[in-house]
């Protein structure tokens, strides 16, 4: 399986699973990005199917896991890829997968095993982790921050790998920190004026541009 299909179906399913966390209503703390019960829905419906996603999924861990996102006053700032298997919550009936927690608001079924992924933004200070939050959960504060967010999303989600989506997104990202100048502050040392600049301090992210031009 090609590593560009599989994080083509990670951006979605975590575009499907911050729209759920919208739909019923839930805190969405810490719910897998992907789990194994999900990728029915990207016809992936067998064991070998399955395995040789996940593992895509390590191959993408291997290279890009703990890679440096930008560097701001207080530290740097990375993305954290957690794959594992254990115990995973969905609400019954549906494909839906959650936070345990959000069990106390809507009815949910338990699978014993599954392989599942979570993503993370983790802030790091020298070698101690000062900030560590699911971006499912970051989207969806995003979202509640600004509703226009969920249109740039949505735009990036259909072509994650088109150029003119990828600057959209990183511009209505920005939009919503220019709000808060204690979080800029926090995360820059300089204040960017425009997405050029954000991609300056960013090495991921120019490769990921780079990516998209290929």
């Amino acid at each position: 399986m090609k590593l560009i299909d599989v994080v083509r179906m990670i951006i979605k399913a975590i575009y499907d699973q911050v729209t759920n966390c919208l739909r019923y209503n839930l805190h969405c703390m810490d719910p897998p990005c992907i789990t194994s019960g999900m990728l029915d829905r990207f016809g992936l419906h067998n064991y070998s199917s399955k395995m040789s996603f996940w593992k895509a999924v390590e191959e993408i861990i291997e290279k890009y896991n703990n890679v440096e996102l930008f560097k701001g006053r207080f530290g740097l700032f990375r993305l954290a890829f957690h794959h594992d298997i254990e115990e995973v919550y969905r609400i019954s009936g549906t494909d839906v997968y959650i936070d345990v927690l959000d069990c106390d608001i809507v009815k949910c079924d338990i699978t014993p095993r599954s392989h599942v992924l979570r993503v993370y933004l983790e802030g790091m200070y020298g070698n101690r982790i000062t900030l560590r939050i699911n971006i499912i959960m970051l989207v969806k504060m995003a979202i509640y921050e600004n509703p226009y967010f969920r249109e740039c999303l949505e735009g990036f989600v259909q072509n994650p790998f088109q150029q003119q989506t990828i600057t959209t997104l990183l511009q209505c990202i920005l939009a919503i920190l220019y709000k808060h100048k204690s979080i800029f502050d926090m995360l820059f040392v300089k204040r960017p004026k425009d997405v050029n600049e954000v991609l300056k301090k960013s090495s991921l992210l120019r490769r990921y541009l780079s990516t998209s031009e290929q």
